[in-house]
């Protein structure tokens, strides 16, 4: 508001604290008043003046507190500008007193439903909503509760029907979505009632309760974007790039080489994880062709995105269709991580959290400027109780309702070790094996460090898992082609050889990152960044193909036998490339899409890390906590390390292994490794499965190679 070239704004920080915030000083300090509803006057007090970049800063005190069920204005000069909510929804006492642990959302029975809605802010609040084979939207007043929920119950079956909340907020009415909306219709215009058992699909089981027993270390994730992995023109998939995509067996390239569900199969693999398939809003479902995105932008949390469905425009659809293709994952073999977006939103002023109560769902700085630690905008505040209670909900949601097997979250160290603690309680109360991991980078957000769910705080967080930037930068090098090299790329520092160790037993132990060697997640590639295979190619410009191939299977080894858990991203195991691109997350298909023609080709390539797989996954030395690794002596530009079973953990099988030697060579030489008396059988040798015996003093390492010797 303008009142003779002064621009003016009021705030609400306190029960009883207003802020007024001008351009520049009221030339006379004026007479100020609160005013509401009734009209009824209350004289403020000035208690101090203060200046925040170029604007001039009055605190003013009243002194009768301030009930949010009224609207107020302030007074001067015969003029009034409206109260608006500040930095009170941040307070300690704001949380206490508004916090609410019912459901929230439609609830439904055939009979009748009940919307609820949190909004201790709102002066009013209507629901509009359409019924189903209605041309119509209905309006309907909301009553609230003493904790700021606000509900209303309409009789009769309400399945299908959209809606609306209409809410008056600072002042004026806007109209926002639910937050807990269960599905929307197309792009999200309209939330939805549903009922849910009418998106199940064929063999779903509501009643039954998903365990997963098997252990972290016994698992092998492999990281894959719904669109990517079947809209290939030679996929031979029918759904390309849809949820039921992953759901087609028996597709192949049209020269037989299996593709989609059927190669996942037979790699292996026993998680796979899902980039987010959360309703995200970078992509118009209603032309689903003509953009792409990740998914990092969400929008609905509780809605499936609908791009991937067949039919954008039926609220059924997406859930049935995502529930689809979990339930044949399982089917299959195969448990289902989905990666979760809880640190920001898509655009924090059209969420609905910053229509119902702005400013609660976010972090601000001093000046009350959005904290941009994601790097998108916002920050969303999970240490307050509210947006703590949200993240629960809709992790027990996608649980109960969608029965996955675990949770990645993405930018973990933006969230509170508190919130995600009790997420973990309440996760493993549903499923004792549920797979919980994260990342753990330290950003610039308004938390605490000591309070950040990030690698630092690991053993506050022992049921997470760590995308290990340590493994990482020491296997491969930095992330930037400028940085430092890692091991496979010949880089022969002592810091480097020096880490190797802690590499191979996962950054576990009392003085290191980890408390035991599950909790790192060992990956030499993701969804971020270049690729493997671009990078080298980058790092190693006058190498030929062949010789950055050989450095990036040297890679592939240290992940997938280094203690911990190992992580693969979809492609890396056929040489994955995006042309050079860095950050695709919005690119084209021709850059994001799984190439099956490039994977046809290395099909020997897909063969060995089949292999790999197999012999982690059949020997128990490679997985069981009380292996104890030590270092072999080799020359320089090797690594070496011997991996022994305790006698007490061996099992009965004579089939497994009480030893195992793994030998890496960095070098475009050869190298000699002397061997001792005990009697070693070669199961890898320069990417072949060979099982041959080992009788000779010395073992020659191939060039850029990595072998695999053991003993029975």
């Amino acid at each position: 508001m303008k009142v003779d070239h002064i621009s003016i704004s009021a705030y609400l920080d306190d029960f009883s604290m207003i802020t007024i915030v001008v351009n520049k000083p009221f030339p006379i300090i004026p007479s100020l008043s609160l005013v509401d509803d009734k009209k009824v006057l209350q004289p403020l007090t000035i208690d101090k003046q203060e200046y925040y970049d170029d604007l001039v800063i009055y605190k003013c005190r009243s002194r009768i507190p301030i009930d949010l069920k009224n609207r107020y204005w302030v007074t001067f000069n015969e003029s009034r500008i409206p109260l608006m909510i500040g930095s009170i929804v941040r307070t300690a006492k704001f949380d206490s007193l508004y916090y609410d642990d019912t459901s929230l959302g439609a609830i439904y029975t055939p009979e009748r439903t009940t919307f609820k809605v949190w909004s201790p802010v709102a002066y009013a609040m209507r629901v509009k909503y359409k019924p189903r084979q209605s041309d119509t939207f209905l309006e309907q007043k909301m009553s609230r509760t003493e904790n700021g929920v606000w509900q209303v119950t309409l009789e009769g079956d309400h399945h299908l029907t959209e809606y609306l909340f209409v809410v008056n907020v600072n002042h004026e009415w806007v109209e926002t979505t639910d937050p807990y909306a269960k599905s929307v219709t197309a792009n999200g215009v309209h939330s939805v009632v549903i009922h849910l058992p009418e998106t199940d699909p064929e063999g779903w089981n509501r009643s039954e309760k998903k365990i997963n027993l098997r252990s972290k270390t016994d698992s092998i994730i492999y990281e894959l974007h719904v669109r990517d992995l079947t809209i290939h023109f030679d996929s031979g998939v029918v759904n390309k790039g849809k949820y039921l995509g992953l759901t087609e067996r028996g597709t192949k390239t049209s020269n037989g080489f299996h593709t989609g569900l059927d190669y996942l199969k037979r790699l292996g693999i026993t998680h796979v994880q899902l980039l987010p398939v959360a309703d995200f809003g970078s992509v118009d479902e209603t032309t689903p062709d003509s953009a792409y995105n990740w998914g990092y932008d969400p929008v609905h949390f509780f809605s499936p995105e609908g791009s991937y469905a067949t039919d954008p425009y039926d609220p059924i659809c997406r859930i049935k269709e995502l529930k689809t293709l979990i339930h044949t994952l399982q089917q299959n073999g195969l448990s289902v991580i989905l990666d979760v977006v809880y640190n920001h939103v898509y655009k924090r002023e059209e969420s609905p959290f910053e229509k119902l109560v702005p400013g609660y769902y976010f972090r601000f700085d001093e000046g009350g400027k959005p904290v941009n630690g994601t790097g998108v905008g916002n920050d969303t505040a999970s240490e307050r109780k509210m947006m703590r209670k949200f993240i629960l909900d809709a992790l027990t949601y996608w649980m109960s309702e969608y029965k996955v097997d675990g949770f990645r979250f993405d930018l973990m160290g933006i969230h509170d070790v508190e919130t995600m603690n009790l997420a973990a309680e309440k996760l493993k109360s549903l499923n004792p094996g549920v797979f919980l991991l994260g990342e753990g980078w330290d950003l610039n957000t308004n938390l605490e460090p000591e309070n950040k769910a990030t690698l630092s705080s690991a053993k506050k967080l022992p049921s997470y898992s760590f995308f290990n930037d340590a493994f990482r930068d020491h296997v491969k090098g930095s992330i930037f082609p400028d940085g430092q090299s890692g091991f496979i790329n010949g880089n022969q520092d002592a810091r480097i050889k020096s880490h190797m160790k802690q590499v191979m037993r996962g950054y576990a132990g009392q003085h290191d990152t980890f408390l035991k060697a599950e909790q790192s997640i060992n990956y030499s590639e993701c969804h971020d960044n270049h690729t493997l295979f671009d990078l080298l190619s980058i790092r190693h410009p006058f190498e030929d193909e062949f010789t950055r191939r050989k450095r990036q299977q040297l890679a592939l080894a240290f992940t997938l036998f280094a203690q911990g858990v190992p992580f693969i991203h979809a492609g890396q195991e056929c040489f994955r490339t995006k042309n050079g691109v860095e950050n695709s997350y919005n690119l084209p298909d021709n850059i994001n899409a799984f190439d099956w023609k490039r994977c046809e080709s290395f099909y020997k390539e897909v063969d060995y890390f089949k292999q790999l797989i197999r012999i982690r996954k059949t020997q128990p030395l490679f997985h069981e906590s009380s292996s104890v690794l030590s270092e072999w002596k080799v020359p320089e530009g090797g690594l070496g390390f011997e991996l022994n079973l305790p006698t007490t953990d061996i099992k009965e099988d004579a089939s497994f292994w009480t030893n195992a030697l793994l030998l890496f060579n960095q070098t475009t030489k050869q190298i000699y490794i002397p061997i001792e008396e005990k009697r070693w059988t070669i199961a890898i040798e320069d990417e072949k499965v060979c099982h041959r015996a080992l009788n000779e003093e010395q073992y020659r390492l191939k060039p850029l190679s990595f072998s695999l010797l053991y003993s029975v």
